[in-house]
């Protein structure tokens, strides 16, 4: 069976769909990902065969002449979309294929979705939206990765990763972590004049999926797509500033949102260790892509 998907020029929203097109062509379904020229490489980072359509939005794929003409020439049997490729329905329905619309946790279910059918990578106890969505389990990826040589060693005390895009807050937060029973783990650059504790361990590279295993919690400024991943993993965790999957986390008590103080009990909050683990057993229980892939066809 073909099977043609669309994806915004993110990397984010592009690795929420690269699970589902891995169960796809693992099944032996001819499986191809379209994307503005500028975003061609990032496609073929994920394995994929790649479609270059024509430039445009590089945020959102709201229309493409090109996916349609590149449709109607390839006839895929299944359109698969994410929240901001709209193009990709629209496609699927000049060609009488199946619409399929994927979700993560940068969006809301929405009760005028035109898909056939929805896909939910978020867990149900983290929705506040409305609309008709089938749930499937998250698979964590963040691209292709190599687990780094200090990573091999074991770590002599809880290992905590830190991951900010806002420099602002590291001299905060490390005023706070100093001392405590934890190794605090960040790739980044520190801003001058701030003192960095004996605790935190400054790297090359920390890349999340070889270092959420080893992990004991997360520390972030609202990235939704390792505020998921955390919670797959089932990491207690701290968002230093507002999001929608941050605060929901938090309203399941598997996670904290605001200042840096309460990172010094992030490791060691019974509660707070619980939630997260319901959540992890939680998101394992959904379906997996494979499975939601041989429902879909049959």
């Amino acid at each position: 069976m073909r099977v043609l998907m669309a994806a915004p020029s993110s990397p984010a929203r592009l690795h929420n769909l690269a699970p589902f097109a891995w169960a796809l062509r693992t099944a032996g379904h001819d499986v191809k990902i379209a994307g503005r020229p500028s975003f061609v490489e990032e496609i073929l980072r994920t394995s994929s065969v790649a479609i270059e359509l024509e430039s445009g939005d590089e945020g959102a794929l709201a229309e493409s002449a090109a996916l349609t003409g590149f449709a109607e020439l390839w006839r895929p049997q299944v359109v698969v979309s994410d929240a901001l490729a709209p193009a990709g329905t629209a496609a699927a329905r000049a060609v009488g294929a199946v619409a399929v619309r994927v979700l993560g946790a940068l969006d809301e279910p929405a009760t005028d979705d035109t898909a056939d059918v929805t896909l939910d990578t978020v867990p149900p106890s983290l929705r506040a939206g409305s609309g008709e969505v089938r749930a499937m389990r998250h698979v964590p990826y963040f691209g292709p990765v190599v687990v780094p040589n200090w990573l091999r060693r074991k770590a002599r005390r809880s290992r905590v990763l830190l991951s900010l895009t806002d420099e602002t807050l590291f001299g905060p937060l490390f005023d706070v972590v100093a001392g405590a029973d934890f190794e605090l783990v960040c790739a980044a650059r520190i801003p001058a004049g701030v003192t960095m504790p004996a605790n935190v361990r400054l790297v090359d590279s920390a890349p999340p999926a070889a270092l959420l295993p080893t992990c004991a919690a997360v520390i972030h400024d609202g990235d939704a797509a390792l505020a998921l991943a955390a919670a797959a993993h089932g990491l207690p965790q701290l968002s230093l500033a507002e999001s929608a999957i941050a605060s929901r986390i938090t309203a399941a008590g598997a996670g904290k949102t605001g200042s840096g103080e309460e990172a010094r009990t992030l490791t060691t909050d019974e509660d707070l260790s619980r939630a997260a683990t319901a959540l992890r057993e939680e998101i394992a229980a959904l379906p997996a892509p494979r499975t939601v892939m041989a429902e879909l066809l049959r």
